[in-house]
């Protein structure tokens, strides 16, 4: 039997909040990616849950090439964020 060696290899978590202005920009740019991704419009739709889905269909892209990594796993939090004037009088 031939052994396989191990490799170490160091796991990163990168966490990263993000402010989403205009929802359907983001629907229609997560869109296009799918399509380039070869994924059909009724495909994507089926698959798409929400803005979390948007978010990582434009930025998982899973493997890069050349780049020495390839993100494992992504996930997606949607919080609502009430911002109150402040008065400053």
């Amino acid at each position: 039997m031939s052994s396989v060696p191990s490799r170490s290899r160091t796991v990163l978590v990168f966490n990263v909040d993000l402010a989403v202005f205009d929802e359907e920009a983001l629907r229609r740019a997560a869109m296009t990616r799918a399509r380039e991704d070869g994924l059909d419009e009724e495909v994507w739709i089926s698959m798409r849950s929400g803005m979390s889905d948007d978010l990582i269909m434009l930025l998982d892209p899973g493997l890069v090439a050349d780049a020495g990594f390839e993100i494992l796993q992504s996930t997606c939090e949607v919080r609502e964020v009430i911002e109150h004037a402040v008065d400053q009088r």
